[in-house]
């Protein structure tokens, strides 16, 4: 064995973890449960925690052992190396754990030993029977003399220890005691070991176990194991030191099958199986939490609490070589225990070990200590036959026993100083051991470099072959190597080109860039001065705005102040022609009614003084003439009942709410006066050629009034241009006055047809000439059909005339022309009747014609003065109007003188700040003077292509063909090349 590496082995060492993982079996298959374990490496495990799952678990372990592998495998990986330890005097432990029906006791047991057959080539044999038969192999291989192997075999059921190869089933016997010379290590006192001196006898004692042992069928294994078992194996061997001692050497291997985890409600465990699968689960409950103390290394390890981690202490954490192999099943439903199991295995990969050799015993003080047993033994057993023991009083025995005390410490020290002496010597050994062993590898060496000399000697004739064919190659090479230096030469040549042409390129760069850097210096100190200059403009036209702000609100001012001026004014104009028309209304109703009655009088009278000669007529001209009586005065009473209240009512209603319209429309109340006044003197004239007269004077005034009106609004339209800014407040004004305009054209044409109709009428009142009561029914028809029409021309161009006034006057008028349609009908009929008789009374009818035309006349002369002091009142109100339009466009220049100053004086500032502009472009901003530095555009003059090295197969093919021709011979090992051939290929 080599010494060397189990002095290594006293270092800790971590506990080697192994997984094995079986094949599905058929429940499983049955139960269509799908594998989620995979081994990628022979080191790495990877569980799906769902089947089909991209999510997985990966461990990492020493070594896995797939579902197909072999029982030789697995013995060879975890027990071939623990046996050459166990030999050299170490204490080595393996266990197997894991899920019950996972094949633990497959592993550590095998199935259907056959002692016939080789450990090697058995198939089914597991670890136990194979360790037993390799260890016998390795004792006679090593040479042994003397030697002793022993076994033990016991089993740990619910917490109680039986001894599987005892002949009686006592479990009393069995006791757990500390041993006091190695700490942590236990003594099973009571525990028979049987002497194997060959592998037959291994499986007699694996029999004998496996027939004792509690074993039971679940419905997850056939034959699960109930219990935990250990088999332990040790080794004594004799050997001798230099000096001739004869020493044993100790070692020791235990093989532990645990019990299996279970669920209970899935294994079918009842009442005792129930309270076996709960031991079970408890003691390995227990491991569990001392392998996770052990790992996370805990001040405190609980193995006290199970026999089964007490019986293991040694193993876990002490001073044993350990390695643990975990089972595990690949079927999706047993995922749980399979996750549960590699948690545990992989935390004790972190548990530490401290290996040590087990101390060796002088065969003479270890027989001496055992016939001094025997002795002590047999005199116990005689003193207890023959009951005649030493009696002693209790100070003699109490003496006794401080000498006992004091020797034994006495001799704990000699133990103590014999066991450094014995180190010191095992250390000795070692040494030479090691070199003992230095020597046999040199010697080995020594061979093996033999065999390498005569396999080198060989190659050396192949390497000369190769040298020739490699001494070729250089040369090519070599040829290459120059036909790359030309290529070099010149290409050195064109990179000078370029770089002059870029030293010339860079240095003109730099110019560009300090003109650039001048131009950034210039562009910042005009960014300044731009600056201060835009804060200086800004100040300056914030002043203009401050300016024009302060005339724009005295514009505003003033044009406010003209505004009330002119609403004023027109107040008061239009309350003096509202106080005028008033007056001359009244007048005029008032001389219309005194007509009105001397008109009935006389008419009366008439009547009176022709009664008297109607009576003569026939009863039909009478009856005819009291009916027309009768329709008269009816006629007579309504009208001027109607009459009165129109206008006494409703037109004098009308007149009032005309009289705001008057003060903006004056000139429209001043010709519907005249029209009025006119229309009134033409129905009571009785020539053509007078009327004509009045209806030219008409035309005539009509277009002086619109000649008038277009002067104004010229006026006014130049007055709206030359103050655009008071356009706004004059729009509404101008709009009114345009309305009134166009509304005063329309009642002059209306007058001019009314006029035209008075004409015709008058026309035919001179051709008919009948009797006056025809000649004043139409009067009175063409005098309220006038006063109609100005009635409702004024209620349509005020709106503000009561519509209930105008709706009762309509129908009074109809009404009366009702009746004066029947009247009319009447009288046709009747002066049908008296046509014959109306030259009799020409006479009278003349007279009286005379007396009404007089005061027709009186009432024309009337109405004409009326109507010239209207003109002249109005004509007085437009003096008036135009003086304070003087006024106003007074003020209006003496406004646009100020405001011409005004922009003035903002022309000037504005050329000021223009000046200032330029000054600031021509003279404030920093120029960028020519340093005459600044490269000019140029072409640079370098060259486009780099020259290129011909293919490597074409110079070879030219220099081989070169070649060719001055060798001498082709079969030479190594081909000279001299001065001349390289040469001539240099040339080529």
């Amino acid at each position: 064995m080599n010494d060397t590496r189990n002095a290594k082995k006293e270092k800790k060492q971590h506990i080697q973890v192994f997984v094995r993982v079986r094949p599905i079996n058929n429940a499983e298959k049955v139960g269509k449960s799908v594998t989620v374990v995979d081994i990628p490496s022979n080191k790495e495990v990877v569980i799906r925690e769902r089947p089909h799952d991209k999510f997985t678990k990966k461990f990492t372990f020493d070594k896995v052992f797939g579902p197909h592998s072999k029982q030789i495998q697995v013995y060879n990986a975890v027990v071939s190396s623990l046996l050459e330890e166990v030999l050299a005097g170490y204490n080595c432990t393996v266990f197997a754990y894991g899920q019950t029906g996972t094949g633990k006791t497959f592993t550590m047991e095998g199935t259907d030993n056959d002692p016939s057959l080789h450990w090697q080539t058995d198939t089914t044999a597991g670890i136990i029977p194979r360790a037993l038969s390799h260890l016998f192999d390795e004792l006679r291989v090593l040479g042994v003399q003397e030697y002793s192997v022993r076994a033990s075999y016991l089993e740990l059921y619910n917490e109680e220890i039986f001894d599987l190869l005892s002949p009686s089933e006592d479990a009393a016997k069995i006791r757990i005691y500390e041993d006091p010379t190695k700490k942590g290590a236990v003594i099973v006192h009571g525990l028979e070991e049987m002497s194997i001196h060959t592998k037959n006898e291994v499986f007699n004692i694996l029999q004998k176990g496996s027939e004792k042992r509690q074993t039971a069928a679940t419905l997850m294994n056939a034959h699960s194991s109930r219990s935990h078992t250990i088999f332990s194996i040790t080794v004594h061997i004799r050997e001798n030191t230099i000096e001739g001692e004869e020493l044993l050497k100790t070692g020791k291997l235990n093989l532990v099958d645990l019990a299996g985890s279970e669920n209970v409600g899935r294994s079918g465990a009842v009442d005792r199986r129930a309270r076996e699968a709960g031991n079970i689960n408890q003691s390995l409950l227990t491991l569990g939490r001392v392998i996770t103390a052990l790992a996370e290394k805990a001040p405190h390890v609980p193995y006290r609490e199970s026999k089964l981690t007490r019986l293991l202490q040694e193993s876990l954490g002490g001073r044993t070589r350990t390695s643990i192999i975990a089972t595990i099943s690949p079927a999706s439903i047993n995922l749980e225990e399979t996750l549960s199991t590699l948690d545990y295995a992989h935390r004790a990969k972190n548990i530490t070990n401290r290996p040590e050799v087990n101390q060796k015993f002088s065969k003479k003080a270890l027989l001496q200590e055992y016939i001094e047993e025997i002795e002590r033994l047999k005199k116990d057993l005689i003193a207890c036959r023959e009951r005649n023991g030493i009696y002693l009083t209790p100070d003699s025995y109490n003496e006794m026993q401080s000498l006992i005390e004091f020797q034994s410490k006495e001799i704990e020290e000699k133990l103590n100083h014999i066991k450094a002496l014995e180190e010191c010597m095992n250390s000795k050994e070692r040494i030479f051991n090691e070199l003992k062993s230095i020597t046999s590898e040199q010697a080995n060496e020594l061979l093996s470099t033999k065999n390498e000399l005569k396999s080198t000697v060989n190659a050396l004739m192949s390497t000369s072959t190769r040298l020739a064919i490699s001494e070729r190659e250089k040369e090519e090479q070599k040829f290459l190597v120059e036909k790359h230096a030309n290529t070099e030469n010149i290409l050195l040549s064109q990179v000078q080109t370029v770089l002059d042409v870029a030293d010339t390129a860079t240095s003109d760069v730099n110019k560009l860039h300090d003109k650039i850097f001048r131009k950034l210096q210039i562009g910042q100190q005009n960014k300044f001065l731009g600056q201060q200059f835009k804060n200086n403009i800004k100040e300056q036209i914030q002043k203009i705005e401050a300016d024009i702000a302060s005339h724009t609100k005295n514009l505003m001012q003033f044009s406010t102040s003209m505004k009330d001026h002119i609403e004023a004014q027109s107040v008061s104009v239009s309350e003096d022609i509202g106080k005028a028309i008033q007056v001359m209304s009244q007048d005029l109703v008032n001389f219309k009614q005194n007509i009105i009655n001397e008109l009935m009088k006389n008419m009366d009278d008439s009547y009176l003084r022709y009664q008297q000669w109607l009576e003569n007529e026939n009863e039909n001209v009478t009856a005819m003439t009291n009916i027309k009586i009768s329709m008269l005065n009816n006629i007579s009473s309504h009208i001027v009942q109607k009459f009165h209240q129109l206008l006494e009512n409703k037109l004098a209603e009308g007149l009032q709410a005309l009289n705001t319209d008057i003060s903006q429309n004056i000139d429209n109340l001043i010709e519907s006066t005249k029209e009025s006044m006119i229309s009134i003197s033409k129905c009571s004239t009785e020539k053509r050629v007078r009327l004509n007269n009045d209806l030219l004077e008409i035309r005539e005034h009509i277009e002086n009034i619109r000649q008038d009106q277009i002067d104004i609004i010229e006026k006014r339209t130049n007055f709206a241009k030359m103050m655009d800014d008071l356009q706004r407040c004059f729009n509404e004004v101008q709009k009114e006055q345009e309305e009134n305009h166009f509304s005063i054209c329309n009642i002059l044409d209306n007058i001019d047809e009314t006029c035209r109709t008075i004409n015709n009428q008058a026309s035919d009142t001179c051709k008919i000439k009948t009797e006056k009561q025809n000649d004043l029914q139409e009067r009175f028809q063409s005098d309220l059909e006038i006063v109609k029409k100005v009635v409702v021309e004024g209620a349509d161009k005020s709106r503000l005339l009561n519509e209930s006034a105008i709706a009762q006057g309509k129908i009074s008028i109809d009404q009366f022309q009702s009746n004066i349609n029947k009247n009319c009908d009447t009288l046709i009929s009747f002066k049908n009747c008296v046509e014959n008789n109306i030259a009799e009374m020409q006479q009278k009818i003349a007279k009286d014609k005379s007396f009404i035309l007089s005061i027709i006349n009186d009432m024309y002369m009337k109405v004409y003065t009326t109507s010239n002091e209207h003109i002249k009142c109005f004509d007085d109100c437009k003096m008036a109007f135009m003086t304070v339009l003087t006024e106003m466009s007074k003020k209006l220049e003496s406004e646009n003188i100020n405001a011409e100053n005004v922009n003035s004086k903002i022309i000037l500032e504005m050329q000021a700040i223009l000046d200032q502009v330029d000054k600031f472009f021509t003279e404030d901003l920093y120029r960028d003077n020519p340093t005459g530095l600044t490269p000019a555009k140029k072409d640079f003059q370098y060259s486009k292509k780099l020259i290129k090295t011909s293919p490597h197969e074409r110079l070879l093919k030219r220099y081989r063909e070169t070649l060719k021709d001055i060798e001498d011979t082709e079969n030479e090992p190594v081909i000279p090349l001299n001065t001349s051939t390289k040469q001539a290929v240099d040339t080529s």
